[in-house]
């Protein structure tokens, strides 16, 4: 018997030994061309073999059955959170602001070389979104008319980047998957190129890069996995990069950058990926998440992407981005820790390869508040200096604002204790930020007296909604009960804000919405993690009236100006109307808004985005809504601001909205129009 059990060991340990042999074979492949990533970490995702990462999975999964019946360490990981332990602690912390050693401001000139010259879309490398033109201006703005439509073939899906423009012509992407190049005056084709498969090319931006050493103008975008050169003149491939212009990169939405002739891109991997400019060779990547080094339980999430967008300091070399949320989404059970780089600003050394500093706002984040839109780059007024920020406007209605050369805060940050969770094994972090200043433009913590008062009835409905939910400060969840909260479609969202920098304000479009999460079912390790999905099953919706509108007191969707100097609110105007509720006298609501604002040296801040369809004009002084003009179809970017033929125009992409017609199915059709004005002769 001893001698059946001694060779039973040896056949399973020669097993064994095989089994790792061959992992280490396969990880040995693993891309090498990351800087910070060892190729022999024992994770899933550095595992090439399909065969492999299903054997692996099986294992963990035995893993996980017996340890959770038989050994205490399962048991201890999967019990409930222990308030107590969190009684001891401080209710609120500070982290104290930075207020001297600060290092010459930059000159307001030479943030941007050009503010007439859209190069790249969100105004710049900078992401200010500020034109200085200002032939359209607050005493002619009223005599603005439609210069010029333009309309795509087909319609398919909704354009979230804003167009760039040059020398009289304005280049964007259209929602029948081709990239267009129109004569700004007249609005007539001067090309079209034809993405031939992706989501949506381009679709949160482009690029135009003049190329000295070769005299052509190019533009780069990416479309999902691949990024995209084309002769700006003609719209013919750029042959000598990649393969006919075409090259493979980590999937990415966001607008690519160029920094030392290099072409940075942040993926979904999630990572800084760094190619040349002219070849389209991959130089290299830096790998922008911690990796789990536990033989079992090794798994690497996605999360923590770069896809809110890039701006950079082309001088000095970095890159700023922000950072989307851990995955999977809701349910941090397999995620503990504070998850970095998920929810953050990041400043990364593009020359020295490595982060140069970086700021979370949400810690662990279980309630999707990642920060959706690119970093501005801007100069302020504080503490009796110039100082350059780097300025995020996020989902909570907080605009965070910190030293662009060391990520300190110039403001003071402050965050209230948090609560734990009842849900088992989740582990949440202690505090979370409550801001006091900057002013937050938006509502971030639900509360029992946001209830409407609509009508009565509509009061006892949603009341009977959040009688059954949990709500308040960072609520955690519960299975199969709902919890409530801001920012999700609240907030600042992808268009992100636009900046003076003359004047130091921030001009932000946000929204005041809550939904309603629900986790169910049982832990499944087995579930396939697509985008969106958990290893539990999970519901969402919005709390609503019973007339489908917001279970809230409005306003719903705001336009708002904040002063960088002070972190004071100027003035906040609701952003739109509901054509039912105008009639039954109530105008002023503001609707669900994802269109985002764009400033200029005319004293005009121009707006779209709202159910309303309308594109409106702003004093950017007082708020005051000087024009308006009905769209065909609801306005799905910020609007671009350029000069054709010694004019200026207006122009917004109205293709609808995706997330829109998710909360409004009835009043969203999807679009397929380009619209430009100017002022009447």
């Amino acid at each position: 018997m001893k001698k059946i059990i001694k060779i039973l060991l040896s056949f399973i340990s020669v097993i064994v030994v095989i089994f790792f042999l061959i992992i280490l074979y396969d990880l040995s492949s693993y891309d090498s061309s990351y800087v910070n990533r060892s190729s022999f970490t024992l994770s899933e995702n550095n595992l090439n073999s399909k065969r492999i990462k299903k054997i692996f999975k099986k294992v963990e999964k035995t893993y996980y059955i017996l340890g959770y019946k038989f050994f205490d360490t399962q048991k201890e990981f999967w019990k409930i959170e222990d308030p107590k332990k969190r009684e001891s602690l401080p209710k609120t912390i500070i982290i104290p602001a930075k207020t001297d050693n600060f290092l010459p401001g930059t000159k307001i000139d030479d943030i941007e070389k050009n503010y007439s010259n859209w190069m790249r879309s969100h105004g710049g490398y900078s992401s200010m979104r500020f034109s200085s033109l200002n032939e359209i201006n607050k005493t002619n703005v009223d005599n603005l008319e439609v210069a010029w439509t333009y309309k795509s073939k087909n319609i398919k899906k909704s354009i979230q980047a804003n167009p760039v423009a040059k020398d009289g012509l304005i280049y964007f992407p259209t929602p029948d998957n081709h990239i267009v190049c129109l004569d700004g005056t007249s609005g007539e084709v001067v090309w079209e190129y034809k993405v031939k498969r992706g989501f949506v090319a381009a679709k949160r931006g482009l690029l135009l890069w003049e190329d000295k050493k070769n005299n052509v103008l190019k533009i780069f975008f990416n479309n999902d996995d691949q990024l995209i050169a084309l002769n700006a003149k003609t719209g013919v491939p750029i042959k000598e990069f990649g393969k006919n212009g075409i090259i493979k990169i980590g999937s990415s939405p966001t607008t690519p950058t160029i920094i030392d002739e290099q072409l940075v891109v942040g993926s979904i991997r999630p990572a800084v990926e760094v190619y040349d400019v002219y070849s389209g060779n991959l130089k290299w990547k830096y790998y922008l998440r911690g990796i789990n080094r536990n033989l079992i339980n090794s798994r690497d999430f996605k999360g923590g992407s770069p896809w809110g967008g890039i701006s950079s300091d082309n001088e000095n070399g970095i890159v700023y981005l922000t950072t989307g949320n851990a995955g999977p989404q809701l349910v941090g059970v397999k995620r503990p820790g504070k998850n970095l780089y998920a929810d953050s600003i990041i400043a990364f050394d593009i020359r020295k390869k490595k982060i140069q500093w970086y700021f979370q706002e949400t810690c662990h984040d279980l309630w999707n508040f990642d920060i959706a839109a690119p970093p501005i780059l801007t100069t302020i007024n504080k503490y009796g200096k110039r100082i350059d920020v780097v300025v995020a406007a996020t989902k909570l209605g907080n605009t965070i604002i910190l030293d662009k050369h060391t990520g300190k805060l110039i403001f003071d940050f402050e965050k209230k204790l948090a609560p734990t969770s009842n849900f088992p094994g989740e582990k949440t972090c202690a505090y979370q930020p409550s801001v006091k200043t900057p002013e937050p433009f938006s509502r971030n913590e639900f509360k029992i007296d946001h209830v409407t008062n609509k009508s009565k009835d509509d009061k006892d409905f949603v009341l009977d909604q959040v009688n059954k939910s949990n709500y308040g400060f960072f609520p955690t969840h519960e299975i199969d009960k709902f919890t409530l909260t801001y920012g999700t479609w609240g907030g600042a969202q992808w268009a992100g804000a636009s900046v003076d920098p003359y004047k130091n304000i921030l001009y932000v479009t946000s929204n005041e919405f809550v939904h309603k999460f629900r986790v169910s079912g049982s832990f499944d390790i087995n579930k396939k993690l697509e985008y969106g999905h958990n290893y539990y099953d999970f519901k969402t919706q919005t709390l609503d009236d019973l007339d489908g509108y917001p279970g809230i007191t409005p306003p719903w969707g705001t336009l708002t100006a904040l002063s960088l100097n002070s972190g004071k609110i100027i003035w906040q105007v609701p952003l739109g109307y509901f054509e039912d509720l105008k009639k039954k006298g109530l105008p002023d609501t503001g609707t669900l808004n994802f269109g985002g604002a764009t400033a200029t040296a005319g004293g005009l801040v121009f707006a779209g985005g709202t159910l309303d369809k309308l594109i409106r004009a702003f004093d950017s002084e007082t708020g005051k809504e000087l024009w308006s003009h009905k769209l065909p179809y609801i306005g799905s970017a910020p609007p671009t601001t350029y000069k054709a033929n010694g004019e200026q125009y207006v122009m917004i992409p109205a293709t609808g909205g995706l997330v829109l017609s998710f909360a409004y199915p009835k009043l969203v059709e999807p679009g397929n129009a380009f619209v430009a004005f100017k002022i009447k002769k």
